[in-house]
């Protein structure tokens, strides 16, 4: 979970809760608490006070979150600022606006821990403001009763299981983005589950997890879809998508010869969609899909999970359909990681290489499924149908290619500091360190093109995830407009491209712009928002890390 990867919305919601949280991060807070019907004065821990910033920002925050919030006027923002001893317009913004920093050091892991408690069993596929909001009914799990200490010390109605069952948390518990709409399961202020829609003008609609798609004709308008959002990427979103489809096909026959399933690695600098583009695939198909660094397992006998937990949370992700779960797509990332040395290499990798060649190739493995260790039923798993897609960025071996390429191509340099042609064949995987019959599992092979200043900026016109779309979108919200100039385009994917971090360096690019223009946006008396090469130009000048490319 990186900042910059996060949506316009998402941002704005963590920014004013990271504002909250530095404004009482170093404050003693002290209260009186009833704990299990006793009083006791209890002090705040530092997740205490992120716990209760990720939750007033709800309050404060235009959208959703704050509409949500207002049906429920048994929670008073009053309250709030009354529980950790500040006003509203005590609130300051943290020092020199760097949220992105600021999330790194102080927030990003405990959200993420807060998120994995409530999300062990079911996809995410977006970090929105309501999924985080709706996982703080978990935190208790995570070593906070603040919430709970909240309610009792004013009077919040709650049942026998505190705060966390209030009809809030109900609404919010199955919010989810998906291709750019917020959905939800609907339920009515009293807590019960309501299958009723209201009219058009509720943007808020059921969502299901999809069933495997009917592998017909159907499906192809997809590719379209996602080469559109890709773009730069369009050889390896195509061969990805025809060799996932096609195993698909392949799974659901029982007279499939040996080596037809794909088993696919796939290469790419870092930045350029591996992963992504994997999870856009299988969330359009409505495949089971997990992804992993495989530096994360371990053989039996050495410290690490074992690479079967995959295979339950795949089950998990499959709500428990077997037939699903063994036809669903594997990621393996840092592939590459588990290669290691002869003439010093650790045994583990070794170990680990050995246990994936069945794992790979077919196996049957016996795994333990169910909600708690009380309740724990083995059964079978068939790994014979899996779609497995190992990705590695192989950066020093892409490195000695391109550099290869170049000083025995006569000399010729042109495509030095743009895009490189290049393979990878098995035995490059085998010179780094991966076993030879490992290595024989795959028999195809993929990559993603680093981005070139061209591409770059055409992502930045074309692509339907293109930042500066998300940026126009965030000024219209507020009523007004977005005037480009043209050589604005240009300017703006060479700053991306000297930053050198794939297409997400777009998004650093449009965060630095997109800083400079809050004020005017939120608080400015013009209705258009002009943004010109002066405008780039000052807005990154000074705030960049440029990374050169070697």
């Amino acid at each position: 979970m990186n900042y910059n990867d996060l949506s316009q919305e998402t941002q704005s919601f963590l920014n004013k809760a990271m504002d909250i949280y530095s404004t009482i991060k170093d404050k003693s807070l002290h209260k009186t608490v009833e704990d299990l019907y006793v009083e006791k004065d209890y002090e705040f821990t530092k997740l205490d006070k992120k716990i209760l910033a990720l939750f007033i920002a709800g309050f404060l925050i235009e959208g959703n979150l704050k509409e949500i919030f207002s049906q429920y006027d048994d929670i008073k923002l009053d309250n709030l600022f009354d529980f950790i001893d500040i006003k509203e317009s005590d609130i300051t913004s943290i020092e020199d606006k760097n949220y992105e920093e600021f999330f790194a050091k102080n927030l990003k892991l405990d959200l993420i821990r807060i998120i994995r408690e409530r999300n062990f069993d079911k996809e995410i596929n977006f970090i929105t403001p309501e999924v985080v909001v709706s996982t703080l009914q978990y935190v208790k799990l995570s070593g906070s009763d603040i919430l709970d200490y909240f309610a009792r010390k004013y009077n919040i109605p709650r049942s026998a299981f505190g705060f966390s069952r209030h009809p809030i948390f109900h609404t919010l518990e199955n919010y989810t983005l998906q291709d750019g709409s917020v959905s939800m399961k609907e339920f009515s202020k009293d807590g019960k589950f309501s299958s009723s829609k209201k009219g058009n003008s509720n943007p808020l609609q059921v969502q299901k997890k999809q069933k495997i798609t009917k592998f017909d004709d159907s499906v192809w308008p997809f590719l379209d879809e996602i080469q559109k959002k890709f773009i730069g990427q369009e050889e390896a979103v195509d061969g990805l998508f025809y060799n996932i489809v096609n195993n698909q096909l392949l799974a659901e026959r029982e007279d499939t010869l040996d080596g037809q399933r794909s088993i696919i690695f796939m290469d790419g600098p870092s930045g350029t969609g591996k992963t992504a583009i994997t999870r856009e695939i299988t969330e359009k198909l409505g495949i089971p899909f997990i992804s992993s660094s495989i530096t994360n397992y371990s053989s039996t006998g050495y410290v690490g999970g074992d690479l079967t937990d995959v295979l339950k949370e795949l089950y998990r992700k499959a709500d428990g359909d077997l037939e699903q779960a063994q036809r669903g797509i594997i990621v393996f990332d840092e592939f590459d990681k588990i290669a290691y040395s002869r003439s010093g290499g650790l045994e583990m990798k070794k170990a680990v290489q050995q246990q994936l060649l069945d794992f790979l190739g077919g196996g049957k493995y016996n795994i333990y499924v169910g909600n708690n260790i009380f309740d724990m039923t083995e059964i079978e798993f068939d790994t014979s149908k899996l779609t497995f897609v190992c990705l590695g960025a192989l950066t020093d071996l892409r490195s000695k290619k391109t550099e290869r390429k170049q000083t025995i191509g006569f000399g010729q340099t042109s495509q030095s500091k743009e895009q490189q042609d290049y393979s990878i064949t098995p035995q490059d995987l085998m010179n780094i360190g991966l076993e030879k019959e490992l290595v024989g599992r795959f028999n195809t092979y993929l990559h993603t093109n680093d981005y070139s200043r061209d591409s770059l900026q055409k992502i930045l016109r074309e692509s339907t995830i293109s930042p500066l779309v998300g940026f126009q979108k965030w000024i219209e919200s507020r009523g007004k407009k977005l005037v480009v100039d043209d050589d604005v385009y240009g300017l703006i994917a060479e700053q991306a491209y000297e930053l050198n971090t794939g297409a997400r360096s777009l998004q650093t690019v449009m965060n630095n712009i997109r800083t400079t223009f809050i004020k005017e946006v939120l608080r400015g008396t013009s209705d258009t928002i002009h943004l010109d090469s002066e405008n780039v130009i000052r807005a990154n000048g000074q705030t960049m890390n440029r990374k050169g490319r070697g």
